[in-house]
């Protein structure tokens, strides 16, 4: 979908760039020749003694008309500007595509990445449950433990492979979708987040500085610049209609008469005609007007949505930037829950092959710490999300 978005596109550039060249070519004059012959029948002139006459004759006519508008209050002018900017618009809509387009897969990457990680999780939680399910095959042959330990233990092992299949087909999902975002055939695509027990150093500006460079560089807000700006020549377009038009007349031509065709009559017959003329728009019932007042509506209104565009950038940048500050946070803290609950695992391993806890509060300290795990995981990969978008911000493009 968002591929057929990025082709049409692509089209539509090529039409503004056609509109564009069309609005150029409106300073050109226009020219026309005519040619035509026929037969006189009844009442009409005659051409050797300019009288009337009732005799039937042929005639035939051969001209060619040239006209250069002069002065059409700026009109002209105004629609080029306009087409230009129209053209610029939808080389930026281009790059907004790609931009929605690089986020769809950067966002797709990063689940598939986070489906992975879990899937291992939950490979890593089976693996515990049938370490622990062989222990406990073995306290009970020894008769440490219950047959309702050894139960339990099984039921858990049980649980943790039903997960572990499901998170795999989780999994298979989320890479369909990348790979149709990209347009991959079935491969591997790697896993490009490192894991480090600490963030890179956090330097990013401040919202006002941020959001600044974004008004300036992102693709969204140029269109919508260009698009109250291109309002604006419509408006004035609307204007010149009530101007009066200057233009330029050439004319040369010629005509025979009582043959079908006689180039020794065209030669002497040709005439020219240069002129100038004025045209003023009188009255056309108020459609010029109400035409000029809809388009003076329509720039108030893209001006009011220029502004909520504004207002919505500068929350979105506010709240970036805050979960990256609190992303970093988060990391934090969740290394050191990872740690004390490793810790805690493996005194609860202790103490349950010394039979001084049940297998209950060992599967609970075990799924605590997988969770510390995950956690950590989600974190991180949020952390990296929220960097991509601040990049975003900052140089205008995901690509």
């Amino acid at each position: 979908l968002f591929r057929s978005s990025v082709r049409n596109s692509v089209i539509d550039i090529k039409e503004a760039r056609a509109d564009y060249m069309a609005a150029v070519g409106a300073f050109l004059p226009r020219a026309a020749v005519n040619a035509e012959t026929g037969k006189r029948f009844g009442r009409s002139i005659d051409p050797d003694t300019n009288g009337y006459t009732n005799e039937t004759f042929e005639e035939g006519t051969v001209g060619l008309d040239m006209t250069l508008s002069l002065f059409e209050g700026f009109s002209r002018i105004h629609q080029v500007r306009f087409r230009k900017m129209n053209k610029e618009r939808s080389e930026w809509a281009l790059k907004n595509k790609q931009n929605e387009l690089a986020y769809q897969v950067t966002d797709a990457y990063y689940k598939l990445i986070l489906e992975r990680k879990l899937l291992n999780l939950a490979l890593e939680q089976s693996r515990l449950s049938e370490r622990y399910l062989k222990q406990t095959e073995a306290f009970v042959e020894l008769g440490l433990k219950s047959a309702s330990d050894l139960q339990e233990v099984k039921a858990r092992r049980e649980g943790d492979i039903y997960r572990y299949k499901s998170r795999e087909n989780t999994c298979r999902l989320a890479l369909l979708h990348l790979e149709q975002l990209m347009n991959f055939q079935p491969g591997v695509i790697q896993d490009t987040i490192v894991e480090a027990n600490q963030l890179p150093l956090l330097s990013v500006p401040s919202t006002e500085t941020l959001y600044a460079q974004s008004l300036e560089i992102l693709p969204v807000m140029r269109m919508i610049d260009l698009k109250r700006k291109a309002a604006c020549k419509e408006y004035a377009m609307a204007g010149g209609t009530f101007s009066p038009s200057v233009y330029a007349r050439f004319t040369v031509g010629s005509n025979f008469y009582n043959t079908v065709f006689s180039a020794r009559q065209l030669r002497d017959n040709i005439g020219k005609y240069v002129g100038i003329g004025i045209s003023f728009p009188l009255l056309s019932g108020l459609e010029r007007l109400t035409h000029q007042r809809k388009q003076k509506l329509n720039l108030y209104r893209l001006k009011n949505e220029e502004e909520l565009e504004k207002q919505q950038l500068y929350t979105d940048i506010e709240q970036t930037l805050l979960s990256l500050h609190a992303g970093f946070s988060e990391h934090q803290q969740a290394l050191q829950q990872l740690d004390a609950e490793a810790l805690v695992l493996k005194e609860s391993e202790r103490k349950w092959e010394e039979g001084l806890i049940s297998v209950f509060q060992l599967m609970e300290a075990r799924n605590r710490f997988i969770s510390a795990k995950a956690e950590l995981v989600r974190v991180r990969l949020q952390v990296e999300m929220m960097r991509k978008l601040e990049k975003y911000y900052r140089e205008g493009t995901f690509l």
